[in-house]
């Protein structure tokens, strides 16, 4: 089955996820990637000459899903259960394994675990010699599994930390050093804040949680223990935080961007250090730039040998770094060597409607 891949969005630097894969008889959208930051507009639109078949959402952060309420009703939508309850009430779930196959449009599809947030997940499609699109995606979780993916020719692959290569040990024990005074930290809900709150729980640290990351560690708890790195389920039983984050030496709230009631009332205390380990939009950057804040990075997408591992396990010919700057070019070719491989329209800059052929 040959098929044509279309990348709507999310080449040639950070920016929402969209891409649109169409074979002679299907119409697939992988993920609907909503705006980085308050006030910008997405830089893709649905197809208008042709009606969708299908769309599949990896994980549930915004610039995978946040762009969900501008799908048509009565197209199904493929995700995990824990991805679903972010959709909008009005489309039509369908179930994704967290490791399995399916088949969606007439297209067999594999998925198995990305190591990045609750319920996320790679995709492999069996077209050609295999497309394998990675989502988001880490090889350092401690808490989530990665799912080794079968082989692929052609591999798009988050690089959303371009060229970075330092480990998650020296990230961890970078921000243990800070934690020897009262702290707040602004995370994911679903992602960074269930490793953190195991990491923390593992140093002895006095911790405690909002409710938004409370709500998303009890749906952790109902996985089945394949969905964990080994021996983490018997420690996320006995996971429970002090229970107050007014008191909590450390506090995980889950507003990575600084923004919303709880997280304003917290830091307008100035009883914390306010401490950012991410993306960081525009609150998050003026807190940061203006000192009142520090930002120290908690690795939840690949290092670059990362990106180079996973090429090779997937013996990947065709290797397309996806939500990162390709420059300089020199350095990428270093590290992916003959497989990388750059669309021919618009990779120097973020690209719209960058196609590739599979045969």
């Amino acid at each position: 089955m040959s098929a044509r891949l279309e990348i709507l969005s999310g080449l040639g630097g950070k920016a929402p996820a969209a891409l649109l894969l169409e074979t002679a008889t299907a119409r697939i959208l992988i993920e609907a990637g909503g705006a980085l930051e308050p006030g910008m507009e997405i830089d893709w639109e649905l197809p208008e000459d042709r009606p969708l078949d299908a769309v599949v959402i990896t994980h549930d952060h915004v610039d995978h899903i946040g762009a969900a309420d501008m799908l048509p009703a009565g197209v199904p939508v493929y995700a995990t259960e824990p991805v679903a309850t972010a959709l909008p009430d009005y489309l039509q779930h369908r179930p994704l394994p967290l490791n399995g196959e399916l088949e969606i449009a007439g297209i067999r599809v594999r998925c198995g675990q990305a190591g990045h947030s609750l319920g996320g997940v790679w995709l492999h499609f069996d077209i050609g010699g295999g497309l394998f699109y990675s989502g988001d995606y880490s090889l350092e979780s401690t808490l989530f599994r990665f799912d080794p993916p079968p082989p692929a020719e052609l591999a798009l692959l988050d690089a959303s930390y371009g060229l970075y290569d330092n480990p998650q040990t020296d990230c961890r024990a970078a921000l243990q050093a800070r934690l020897e005074q009262p702290t707040l930290l602004p995370v994911p809900a679903s992602g960074r804040a269930l490793e953190m709150a195991l990491w923390l729980d593992e140093q002895g640290i006095d911790w405690a949680m909002d409710q938004r990351c409370a709500d998303q560690l009890d749906t952790l708890k109902c996985l089945p223990e394949g969905c964990f790195q080994p021996g983490v389920r018997e420690r996320l039983e006995r996971l429970s935080g002090s229970g107050s984050l007014d008191r909590s030496h450390v506090a995980l709230v889950g507003s990575p961007e600084g923004l919303g009631e709880e997280i304003e009332r917290l830091i307008a205390r100035g009883d914390r250090q306010l401490i950012y380990t991410g993306y960081t939009p525009p609150k998050a950057r003026a807190d940061v730039e203006e000192g009142r804040a520090s930002w120290l990075r908690w690795n939840v997408h690949p290092r670059s040998s990362d990106l180079r591992r996973l090429s090779d396990i997937l013996g990947a010919r065709r290797t397309v770094p996806l939500f990162t700057g390709l420059e300089p070019l020199t350095r990428w070719r270093a590290l992916l060597g003959d497989a990388l491989y750059l669309p021919a329209q618009g990779w120097a800059a973020r690209s719209t409607n960058a196609a590739i052929s599979i045969d």
